[in-house]
């Protein structure tokens, strides 16, 4: 009875490092991976903004960085704030920087209770802009001025009080104890217009931290990635196959032929 072989393999005909010739791979679509490079692009312009404190920029480029990344269908180069966190974050910036000339305008009057809620609350808004867009704390300066204004209004209040104080001993006839809180009224409205001035946003002898400069205006490079580096070439001389060529000269027989 012979042997059956039908399990038998032909190793030699077998190779488990041969490359794959699957022709059902799909090629990298080249619109594909141009528009994951521009999504890459925008995503770093978008960074690059965050890090400068300009949200508004920041907004724009990420929402290019998402659409970019939509159309290459994968959104892992992605990250950060969304352009929804960080267009939320742009108007906050926007509000604070209004609070502030508020405060700066109520500060100059002397109105410094006004002042220290402007104060405070462009504060709190720009500590709601930087954690919405992820950025750095920028809040440094509209504290200085909601702490500043705070003792001036503080100091504004007590001045008023001695003053009433003052008045009601002169009323009374007792100028001493007027003179006395008379005294006291212009000592703390002298601090109070200290502080106020200190606080005042925009008075060159405002306090101011340096952590809270942000930049406006980030130049935003809205054009696509484009890979415009050249194809390879191969020019090497394509090979030739010349074996059809008989190229051995043809025996001559140059022998005079006999007459």
């Amino acid at each position: 009875m012979p042997d059956d072989t039908s399990n038998d393999f032909e190793v030699g005909n077998y190779d488990p490092d041969a490359a794959s010739t699957d022709a059902t791979a799909d090629p990298v679509d080249p619109d594909t991976q141009a528009a994951a490079a521009a999504a890459t692009d925008y995503q770093s312009q978008a960074d690059a903004a965050v890090a400068a404190g300009d949200y508004a920029t920041a907004a724009d480029d990420r929402a290019q960085a998402e659409t970019e990344a939509g159309q290459a269908g994968d959104t892992s180069m992605l990250d950060g704030s969304t352009s929804t966190q960080l267009g939320a974050a742009a108007d906050d910036q926007q509000t604070a920087a209004q609070d502030e000339q508020a405060e700066g305008q109520a500060a100059a009057s002397g109105d410094y209770a006004t002042a220290q809620d402007d104060a405070q609350q462009a504060d709190s808004t720009t500590v709601a802009a930087d954690n919405d867009a992820g950025g750095t704390d920028h809040s440094g300066t509209a504290y200085d001025e909601a702490q500043n204004e705070s003792w001036a209004n503080w100091d504004q209040q007590t001045a008023d009080q001695d003053a009433q104080a003052a008045q009601s001993y002169a009323d009374s006839g007792d100028s001493n104890s007027a003179g006395v809180y008379s005294a006291a009224a212009d000592t703390e409205q002298a601090n109070a217009d200290n502080s106020g001035e200190l606080g005042e946003y925009g008075d060159p002898l405002a306090e101011t931290d340096p952590s809270s400069g942000v930049a406006t205006d980030v130049p935003v490079d809205d054009s696509p990635a484009v890979d415009d580096s050249a194809p390879a070439v191969d020019d090497t001389a394509p090979a030739v196959d010349d074996s059809s060529v008989v190229d051995d000269s043809a025996t001559v027989d140059d022998d005079s032929s006999a007459s």
